[in-house]
Order: C-alpha cells, then sequence, then structure tokens
C-alpha cells in the first residue's frame, strides 16, 4: 500500500511537472489572450466604456427629482431686519436659516430623451471601439509571433546549411587524402563555412530582436525566457483564395469589423445632438416645493399676559372723574428655545415654472448649426472609414494572390535547384568539377530554400489578414 501511495504521488509530480512545461510554451492563442489581458491600450478603452456607461447613468437620473439641504448661521448688527420677525432692529443678533428644496422637470423639448439615447449610442460605439483595439492588438500579436517563427525557421535553416557544407568539407578531405582532387578545393568550402556559422550568428540575433519585440506586445520583462510554440503550419497554395472576391470579403467585413458598427452609433449620436440643440429653443416647465424655517437668538419667548389696569382721568359735565381700563401686557420671560423656533418658524411652497427662451444672444441657432456639421464631419468620417476599409480590403486580396504565385514558383525554383545540386555535387565527388562550381551551386540553393521561407511566411501572413477580414479567428 504505501508502494503504491509514492507511486502515485511520483505520477502526480510528473504530469504537473508536464502540465507546467507545457504551459511554458508560448502559442498564438496564449500570446494573443496575455496581450488583452495587460495591454495597457485594451485598460484605457475598458475605462472608456465604463465612463461611458457612468455618463448614460447620469443621463437617465435628470429623470428623477432633485433634492437639497441648504442651512447658513451668521451675525447681524447694525440696522437690520430680523428674520424672526422680519421687523428692522438694532440689535445685533446671531441667526440661522434652515431649508430643503425639490425640483423635477415636466418638460423641456424631449432633451432629456434623447440625452438618454445618445449616450447608450456612445456607450456602445465605446464598446465596439474595445473589440476594435483588441482585434487590431490580435493582429499585431500575430504579425509579431509570424516573424519569431520565421526568423526561427531561418536559423534551422541556416544550422542545416552548416550541418550540409561541413558534410561536403568532410567528404572533400577524405577525396583529397585518396588523391581524387587537388588539396585547394578544400579552401572554398572553408570559406563556405564559415559564411554558414556567421550566417547563424546573424540569425539568432533576428530571433532574439523577434522575441523582443513579442515581449514587448505581451507587456512582459525583456529578460523574460519564453519559448515559443512552433505549430505544425503545412503552408500550401489555396485555390480558394482565386474565387475570394473583394465584395464578398466587403460585406462580410461591414459586418463583424467592429469599426464599422461604432461609426455607425456615433453618425446616429450626431443626430441626436442636432435634436438636442433644438430643445434649447423649447419651453422648460418644471416643478419645485420646498421648506425653510428660522432661529434668531433675540426671538422672544412670552410667558402668560399680564393683566393690569390703567386709570386716566377724564372731565364729565365739567368735573374730573378718574376711568380704570383693564388692559393685557405681553410677559416676555426669555429667548423661546432651539426646535420650538423651528418649529413655529417652518413654512412650505410649492410652484410651477415656466421659462420661455425669446432670445439669448444667438447661441441655440449657433448650437444647432454646429450640431448639423457634426453630423456632416461624421459622415465623411464614415464614409472616408467604408473607401479605406474597402481599399484594405483589395490591397489584402491582391497582396494573398500574388504570394501565392510567389509561393508557387518559389517551390518550384527550389525543386530546380535542389535537382540542379543535387547533380553538381555528384560531378564534383567524381572530380569533373571543381569546389568553386559546387559552392556556386551550393548557394544557389541556399537562396532558393531562404526565398521559400519567405514566401511562405509572407503568403501565411497575407492570407490570415484576407481571413481576419471575413471574420475567421486568428490561429494556426
Amino acid at each position: 500500500m504505501k508502494r503504491i501511495t509514492i507511486w502515485l504521488l511520483i505520477s502526480a509530480f510528473i504530469l504537473v511537472f508536464s502540465q507546467a512545461k507545457a504551459q511554458s510554451k508560448w502559442s498564438l492563442e496564449r500570446c494573443i489572450y496575455h496581450a488583452l489581458e495587460n495591454n495597457l491600450g485594451i485598460k484605457q478603452s475598458q475605462l472608456a466604456v465604463q465612463q461611458a456607461k457612468l455618463t448614460e447613468e447620469l443621463n437617465k437620473n435628470a429623470r428623477h427629482p432633485s433634492v437639497n439641504a441648504s442651512t447658513n448661521f451668521g451675525y447681524q448688527f447694525g440696522r437690520t431686519i430680523d428674520p424672526t420677525s422680519n421687523t428692522f432692529s438694532l440689535d445685533a443678533l446671531a441667526g440661522q436659516s434652515l431649508g430643503i428644496n425639490a425640483s423635477a422637470i415636466l418638460y423641456n423639448g424631449g432633451r432629456i430623451n434623447n440625452q438618454i439615447e445618445q449616450s447608450r449610442l456612445d456607450a456602445m460605439a465605446a464598446r465596439e471601439d474595445l473589440l476594435q483595439n483588441k482585434n487590431d492588438i490580435a493582429l499585431t500579436v500575430a504579425t509579431s509571433y509570424i516573424n519569431v517563427l520565421f526568423a526561427t525557421e531561418q536559423r534551422s535553416n541556416a544550422k542545416q546549411r552548416l550541418a550540409l557544407t561541413e558534410k561536403q568539407l568532410e567528404n572533400t578531405r577524405k577525396l583529397i587524402s585518396a588523391g581524387a582532387l587537388p588539396a585547394n578545393d578544400v579552401l572554398e568550402l572553408e570559406a563556405q563555412q564559415a559564411l554558414n556559422q556567421q550566417d547563424i550568428i546573424i540569425q539568432d540575433n533576428a530571433v532574439n530582436t523577434a522575441l523582443l519585440n513579442l515581449k514587448l506586445l505581451l507587456q512582459l520583462p525583456a529578460d523574460q525566457e519564453i519559448e515559443v510554440e512552433v505549430p505544425n503550419v503545412n503552408v500550401s497554395p489555396d485555390d480558394a483564395i482565386d474565387a475570394w472576391t473583394v465584395d464578398e470579403i466587403y460585406k462580410k467585413a461591414i459586418n463583424n469589423q467592429p469599426f464599422i458598427k461604432a461609426s455607425e452609433y456615433r453618425l446616429k449620436s450626431a443626430k441626436l445632438q442636432e435634436e438636442i440643440a433644438k430643445s434649447d429653443k423649447m419651453p422648460r416647465l418644471s416643478i419645485f416645493g420646498g421648506i425653510d424655517s428660522n432661529y434668531s437668538d433675540r426671538f422672544p419667548e412670552f410667558g402668560p399676559d399680564i393683566e393690569t389696569v390703567i386709570e386716566n382721568d377724564v372731565f364729565i359735565n365739567g368735573m374730573p372723574v378718574t376711568v380704570g381700563q383693564p388692559v393685557s401686557i405681553p410677559n416676555r420671560i426669555g429667548t423661546l428655545g432651539y426646535f420650538n423656533q423651528l418649529s413655529d418658524n417652518l413654512g412650505q411652497n410649492i410652484g410651477v415654472s415656466l421659462n420661455i427662451p425669446i432670445y439669448n444672444n444667438g447661441r441655440a441657432n449657433i448650437a444647432q448649426d454646429q450640431a448639423k456639421l457634426g453630423v456632416l464631419n461624421t459622415e465623411y468620417a464614415n464614409e472616408q472609414l467604408d473607401q479605406q476599409l474597402r481599399s484594405d480590403i483589395q490591397k489584402a486580396l491582391t497582396d494573398a494572390r500574388a504570394s501565392k504565385l510567389q509561393l508557387v514558383a518559389s517551390q518550384k525554383s527550389l525543386a530546380s535547384r535542389q535537382a540542379s545540386f543535387d547533380n553538381t555535387e555528384k560531378r564534383f565527388q567524381l572530380g569533373a568539377i571543381n569546389s568553386l562550381d559546387l559552392s556556386v551551386a551550393k548557394n544557389l540553393l541556399d537562396a532558393a530554400q531562404i526565398d521559400l521561407i519567405v514566401a511562405k511566411y509572407q503568403y501565411l501572413f497575407n492570407v490570415k489578414v484576407v481571413e481576419f477580414y471575413r471574420g475567421v479567428p486568428l490561429k494556426f
């Protein structure tokens, strides 16, 4: 039982180690996903989407009433008006006023509804911008990824050429030792060996540069080691390219390219801006209400009235008579308390406000004219985007077809050069030609191999661009 447990632990460790090792390789899909998660431009676009959502929420809340409370406390002296009695006073006093006011818009020419719809369209455009930014990053990462594959294959090809040269050099030395070839024939091959070694160094630098560019796109440290997964890419000329048409790809691109949808949303938003500008000429109807109260440290508090009699002397038939008149005298016992004042001084108001614009220095007319120009400008921008899209598709399709022809020609050229080199190598071994002729044939073969690698990856890239416009995900 103990052995079984140990064996299971070892198996689990091997499995985890194998998965970690597999994860250490960067496939195209992993590179794109990592770039989308860490790219600063993507994060900025995400913030723009959040900002657009907040603007939409703000415009929706404009339908709701607004309620505000206010208060102020002050000290008055000299000839002032007591806010609690509304009478002039020469006494210094401290006072406070409090209030709560509410208002709601009943009608303003449809401005709120149009602003809500406009902000909704702007939010949708921001989301499409985010998607377009992601597409652009994905295409850029795919381009850099292909550059890494291209440089890697160039380096592998350079190593194969060096191995072939070293094999020829070994065979030549054997033939020289046997007296079948002159000793000088080894010099040309040794020079070729040095050139092949130099080419490997150049290709190593090209791979490192391509990897550095890829790491920069992935927001990875420049000194971090990454291993790019080399997919089994079978690149062969596809006759379907010849059947594709610009109109067909354009119709698909119109439906799947986010920047086209974003431009449509912006045009609708610009037209709504014109309606919003018109609302400045419309009446504005709103309802309001509120409560308020005041406090003063001079507001008197009275007790029960003091009852007394005031006597006055009057003459009746020429004779003085004292007459008493009962009166009530207010009895001030102090200052009324704070909360009692707020309760006693409480006032309410409610009403309807109508604002009819008559003349506002021409601002409404200018705003409407500016909105019309904004619509025209957006229409022109959208037309330019449409023309640019069609032009880009035309160029991408033309490049794909041209690279297909180049790939076919490179394959035929390589096959021809390979046959010629094989024949030259046999003649060299028989002593019919010298090492210079062999070196020339070898260089021509090397050039044909390099041309094929260039043509293959150029064709691969051009096809991926066309597929991108057709809505095909980027993958191998």
